[in-house]
């Protein structure tokens, strides 16, 4: 007889985080342990040995599970190269799942979803506050803004002309005046261009890539797959591109596990109520909250609030 499953803790180390993917794997086909060992043609015990997250499987054990749940063993193949690789050299960070494909959503097809809306993505309650001025950088050339967008126009100095044909400023300053060049406020950006990084922080380090998708959304609000409010064919994994014109303030959103412990610490974790307005290859337009995205694109990218 079978023995039960033990509880699996996720860490975020290369060995329980391809456990995890294994359990998941298993659960998400329906199968038991015992059809599993029907389908590959290895015994329960084994098959359980290999997510039970104590020790790396051998390749050929993992490839068995993998097609027993009809995933497709390439992939699986370069994760377990990629965890044996982690666990040789020592590295306590797991890499990601097989199903990451770090594409460019502006040039690759829409990636399936892996399964149900994740009980890990939880929103907090709380209260809006005054939306924050985002940093401005240097005019890019793009496409225009979408329906609704305005582009702020920037604040100008007063400009005197001199003899000498330069624009100069005259400035007030005791002992007399002195002139200097009048720079420009820069304007805010048309658009940007930020990374997906659709992780959850666990415990007070670990940062692993969660059970399913980020999406775009027709709201700025938490779990539209099950509100209604999620734009089909719009799913993406860690290091997906996104185009993005301008941001807005939503539902204060967390990447955190907030049951983990030791979830304090863990500076992996966010916590935000700002959301971008994104555009999809398509042409359609909805809103990503930024607490999925890399730290390089939070806090607005120099880009306008968005309007309407």
């Amino acid at each position: 007889m079978a023995r039960p499953e033990q509880r699996l803790v996720r860490d975020g180390t290369p060995l329980r985080e391809l456990a995890f993917w294994l359990r998941d794997l298993r659960t998400g086909s329906g199968l038991t342990y015992a059809q599993l060992a029907a389908r590959s043609g290895y015994s329960v015990s084994t098959l359980q040995e290999a997510a039970a997250g104590r020790r790396l499987p051998t390749l050929a054990v993992t490839l068995a599970f993998a097609r027993a749940c009809g995933a497709d063993p390439e992939a699986w193949q370069r994760y377990w190269t990629q965890v044996r690789r982690a666990v040789d050299s020592g590295t306590r960070a797991a890499p990601g799942p097989p199903w990451s494909t770090g594409t460019d959503v502006e040039a690759a097809e829409p990636v399936t979803p892996h399964g149900a809306e994740s009980g890990l993505r939880r929103a907090r309650e709380a209260s809006s506050g005054p939306a924050a001025s985002p940093g401005v950088g240097p005019d890019e050339p793009g496409p225009p803004l979408p329906a609704g967008t305005s582009r702020p126009k920037a604040a100008r100095t007063v400009r005197i002309a001199a003899a000498s044909g330069l624009l100069l400023v005259a400035v007030g300053v005791p002992g007399g005046l002195w002139w200097a060049l009048s720079p420009d406020r820069p304007e805010y950006r048309d658009f940007a261009s930020v990374v997906v990084q659709n992780k959850v922080a666990i415990g007070p380090t670990a940062l692993v890539e969660d059970k399913t998708p980020s999406y775009l959304s027709s709201e700025t609000i938490s779990h539209c797959a099950a509100r209604g409010c999620k734009l089909v064919g719009t799913e993406m994994w860690s290091g997906a591109k996104l185009i993005v014109f301008c941001w807005t303030r939503g539902e204060k959103l967390t990447n955190e596990d907030v049951t983990s412990a030791g979830i304090t610490a863990n500076k992996g974790g966010v916590t935000s109520d700002l959301w971008y307005r994104a555009k999809w290859k398509d042409g359609r337009t909805g809103y990503f909250p930024e607490v999925y995205l890399t730290p390089a694109g939070r806090g607005g990218s120099g880009l306008a609030h968005c309007t309407g």
